[in-house]
């Protein structure tokens, strides 16, 4: 909000008395302390026209759903089974332990399997009944030659040189029967190894062994031998009520608050909603995707979670609005670069002349989220003759530098409480909470607003002065920040 009361001008300081020191009032040492007191100005200016209040910075826009109870499950789980009978030889594994996808997690007995391959390599590696055909087919290449010469001199009949060229289609047939054996055998090869690996029994995908169920020794043909899990990344179970259907979108984010990791700042993505929803409790499910690199947040945890506005500025949109905040700074530089050189005109020619220092006054004081910024420069209502008057340009007025820079309304209003320094006593926060009837809260564990508890968004001050007000009297002391989109 723009204002221009005298409480909030940086009024200077009264100059004291006038000493005999050219130096410090030289037309050198004035354009100095102008400038040093222009650059504070104009990093003020930026820095309060491109940034939002340090609570609200990196807060996110919440939906109008409450935030509900929720269950954070493995992404999978899967029974982990032999696709042939057999005897157990060995199991690789034990509880808890971690295994990549291809580890082998068991072998069955597979002393047949392997005697089979050997077998096959062997069949497929015979060479000799090629060998055997090519000699045959150059043979009687050869013949079929010498018969179609003695045939032209008419010394060798007509059915002698067809029998010779019945045996040359034989031996091609032969040789091509005898490759086609060698690609049989590399197929039975291929066989035999593919049945000697359906005795080892391997990880289908990263993951954890939650148990087994089969030891060596024992004989399985369709039980289960173990049981697999995979923890990266997570689903996330979630009740809501029937009223908000229709609200939740798959792509939605939302943030999730953990019982027992309170100070980290989870977020996962909607990816189902259930289209039929459950009479008794007159709810309806969704599922949500959570990423944990490095499985870090283990399954099997309550939480609650809190779902977020979808993102409706396109991204064209958002650069667009980027954009225009540059050319507003780049305005707002441009303004105080002027005042800069007007303000230099005004300083003394005579560098000997020792005179009493300008007190600083306004250029154009414009007040950028309550805070004011003054320029230093002559005073606007200095009497001056006409010959000052033609050579000094006119003072920049505040209307021109507040046209410039347009004052911001706050989009929305947050309700906050403190957090609690240690981590017990942010649960005692969190249980004091429930305990009051007040679900629909989050806790910020990192960003801007890192140790601080939301308790409601709101679009208009007096809803959030309500919401205060309520738990001011259950006990709580909460304070509310302004929101900037």
């Amino acid at each position: 909000m723009n204002t221009k009361s005298p409480n909030n001008r940086m009024n200077p300081a009264r100059p004291g008395p006038v000493r005999d020191c050219s130096a410090e009032f030289s037309l050198a040492g004035q354009a100095r302390r102008l400038s040093s007191v222009i650059q504070g100005s104009l990093l003020v200016i930026g820095l309060q026209a491109s940034s939002l209040p340090l609570v609200a910075a990196e807060t996110t826009a919440y939906s109008s759903i409450p935030a509900v109870d929720c269950v954070i499950n493995p992404y999978r789980v899967v029974d982990i089974a032999s696709p042939v009978a057999g005897v157990i030889e060995k199991i690789y594994v034990e509880r808890s332990q971690q295994v990549a996808a291809g580890q082998v997690l068991a072998q069955l007995e597979a002393s047949v399997e392997r005697a089979n391959v050997e077998l096959a390599r062997y069949r497929a590696g015979i060479q000799s009944e090629i060998g055997l055909g090519e000699v045959n087919i150059n043979f009687d290449e050869q013949r079929k030659k010498r018969a179609e010469s003695l045939l032209e001199e008419q010394n060798i009949s007509v059915d002698n040189a067809d029998q010779i060229e019945r045996e040359v289609q034989l031996s091609k047939w032969k040789l091509k029967q005898a490759r086609e054996l060698a690609d049989i055998r590399r197929l039975e090869l291929r066989r035999a190894e593919e049945q000697l690996r359906q005795k080892s029994i391997s990880a289908p995908f990263d993951g954890f062994v939650l148990d087994t169920f089969k030891y060596r020794g024992e004989y399985v043909e369709d039980q289960a031998i173990l049981r697999l899990a995979q923890l990266d990344p997570l689903v996330i179970e979630a009740i809501v009520p029937m009223e908000n259907f229709g609200m939740i979108q798959p792509g939605m984010q939302a943030e999730v608050l953990a019982e027992v990791l309170l100070k980290d700042r989870l977020q996962g993505e909607v990816i189902a909603v259930d289209r039929i929803g459950d009479t008794a409790s007159n709810t309806f499910g969704v599922k949500l995707r959570m990423p944990n690199p490095e499985n870090r947040i283990p399954a099997g945890l309550k939480c609650v979670v809190k779902f977020l506005e979808m993102a409706s500025e396109p991204a064209p949109a958002k650069a667009a609005a980027q954009k225009a905040d540059e050319g507003l700074n780049n305005r707002i530089a441009r303004t105080a670069e002027s005042a800069i050189r007007q303000a230099s005109l005004s300083l003394p020619d005579d560098s000997n002349t020792v005179s009493e220092p300008s007190p600083q006054v306004s250029l154009g004081a414009t007040a950028l989220n309550g805070s004011t910024v003054r320029l230093a420069g002559k005073r606007q209502d200095e009497p001056h003759n006409h010959a000052d008057a033609e050579s000094s340009p006119a003072p920049v007025s505040d209307d021109l530098v507040q046209a410039a820079i347009p004052a911001r309304t706050p989009s929305s209003y947050m309700v906050l409480i403190e957090q609690p320094p240690t981590r017990d006593s942010t649960r005692d926060l969190v249980e004091r909470l429930r305990n009051a009837g007040v679900d629909d809260f989050l806790v910020f564990n990192s960003g801007a607003n890192k140790g601080f508890v939301s308790l409601g968004v709101f679009s208009t001050r007096t809803n959030a002065e309500n919401r205060q007000q309520a738990l001011d009297q259950l006990g709580f002391t909460t304070f509310t920040v302004e929101r900037f989109d």
